[in-house]
């Protein structure tokens, strides 16, 4: 709640205050305003007449921050389908401290979704996921990554999103962004991420960097250890094949023992 019991209130006072905390992205109904601002709620109604007018004095229009506004089923649905898009944190708790907390209270009565996990499933989204990784430390996270990557998925952030939304958006959370939480788990995104704009002069840099490394050039393995590297080399308007793109790239012989042309 805000410490605002000795504010000098008047008419100005109230505008300024409605629009600081509209511009927050706060939730200006009445209920919310009498629980988390109750001293502005009061001002409002004594001198506008009642909160409504004092929004609307603001140049707010009040039907748009009513507490249940039109929030239909079926808008309530679109909205959380674009927020997962975004990446947004869908935890209840977290809803409920973002200006959507209206459609919460909205999705929760018992005339639309009942509760907010059936909301999310009506959306057609894993309550149980977005709960399961809101709730993991750094080192639970990068392990999680790290499965993943010895499993054989495709950790580029395009599937990802598609795949596994509120890992990588928990991850981009507390590390800041996908590519980061990757390199703390000890993988280069650089040969991973999808979309990625390939030159030759990329692709044979990277093979000579491979082989430099040591690593094994076979085929087989690059196709599973770097997918976008083999993809790029295999477009025909680069080599066309990996037995071409090798051969461009000179690397010694020795290297290339075993490799399959």
């Amino acid at each position: 709640m805000n410490d605002n019991r000795n504010k000098s209130w008047n008419n100005q006072t109230v505008i300024e205050e409605v629009k600081a905390w509209n511009q927050a992205g706060k939730p200006l109904y009445s209920h919310y305003m009498r629980q988390n601002y109750q001293e502005l709620l009061a001002a409002g109604i004594r001198y506008y007449g009642s909160w409504r007018t004092a929004v609307e004095a603001a140049g707010i229009a009040y039907d748009s921050i009513r507490k249940y506004r039109d929030w239909s089923k079926e808008r309530i649905i679109s909205t959380i389908q674009e927020l997962e898009k975004q990446g947004v944190d869908l935890s209840f708790r977290s809803m409920m401290l973002s200006k959507y907390a209206p459609m919460v209270y909205a999705a929760i009565r018992p005339n639309h979704f009942g509760s907010w996990k059936d909301a999310l499933a009506a959306a057609g989204l894993a309550p149980e996921e977005i709960y399961r990784y809101r709730s993991w430390d750094d080192d639970q996270i990068i392990t999680e990554i790290k499965r993943l990557k010895e499993s054989g998925a495709d950790l580029s952030s395009k599937k990802m999103d598609e795949t596994a939304n509120p890992l990588i958006a928990t991850a981009r959370r507390r590390f800041g962004n996908w590519g980061a939480a990757l390199e703390r788990a000890g993988i280069d995104y650089n040969l991973i991420r999808r979309r990625r704009r390939w030159t030759r002069e990329q692709i044979l840099g990277e093979i000579r960097e491979l082989n430099t490394k040591g690593a094994d050039l076979r085929s087989g393995e690059i196709r599973r250890q770097n997918p976008a590297l083999f993809a790029a080399a295999c477009k025909p308007r680069f080599f066309g094949s990996w037995s071409k793109a090798l051969q461009a790239s000179q690397v010694s012989d020795r290297s290339q023992s075993g490799i399959a042309a």
